[in-house]
């Protein structure tokens, strides 16, 4: 069954992030991102930015239900690495989509910079973000609905009435390993690979809970 809505987010970049690795080195940083926590989707690891990535990816996540106050999009930053003593988790934010459509509606982009923060409050940096909340009359190949997927489209000028539809790269399940392009790090997992999902052994980030991360600390 198509999804009624969909919701199109593109990771730009990320500014000042909290360096949780600073024992080892720099942080090679992806952004996860989900509405519904059974269903969570992450871009690629940017290996080279630092507390200052880029990333560029833009990820399609399909909306079974209706956005009211507590219809939330939430995004966790994660250090891609297995390093002793590190916590890979450098930061979450949230954003409730209500605030999406009475600032933006559908078929126009929100762009927001999320302030990122620890469960405790603490803050972490900020990642820039845009939303774009698709209506029933957006039509994307089915490939692309059944799939989570992220990719780099070629859109329409901001602001078109209703942008191109494209295919995207074929996706893989939150926690799995990178394509051989990305090269692997030994012991926690990337968030792609054309394999079946394997969850990183580690004791710092709960990967496996289907709450996702508690957000009781946040003040928005």
């Amino acid at each position: 069954m198509a999804a009624p809505q969909e919701i199109q987010v593109t990771f730009v970049s990320g500014k000042d992030l909290q360096n949780v690795n600073w024992r080892h080195g720099p942080i090679k940083p992806y952004a996860v991102v989900w509405v519904d926590p059974s269903s969570k989707l992450a871009t690629k690891v940017d290996e080279k930015g630092d507390t200052y990535p880029t990333w560029n990816s833009t990820l399609v996540i399909p909306l079974f239900c209706p956005i009211n106050d507590d219809t939330n999009l939430y995004v966790d930053v994660i250090h891609a690495g297995n390093e002793e003593k590190t916590k890979p988790l450098i930061g979450s934010a949230k954003l409730n989509l209500r605030d999406v459509l009475k600032d933006s509606g559908r078929y126009e982009e929100y762009e927001k910079s999320l302030k990122l923060k620890r469960p405790s409050g603490r803050p972490q940096g900020k990642v820039d973000v845009k939303v774009l909340i698709r209506g029933p009359g957006y039509h994307v190949p089915d490939q692309s609905r059944a799939i989570p997927s992220y990719g780099h489209p070629q859109r329409a000028p901001y602001g078109a009435p209703q942008p191109a539809p494209y295919v995207a790269h074929p996706s893989t399940p939150y926690g799995a390993y990178p394509p051989a392009s990305y090269g692997a790090l030994s012991g926690y997992g990337y968030p792609y690979a054309q394999q079946p999902l394997q969850l990183p052994q580690n004791p710092y980030y709960p990967f496996a809970q289907q709450g996702g991360y508690s957000y009781n600390a946040y003040n928005y």
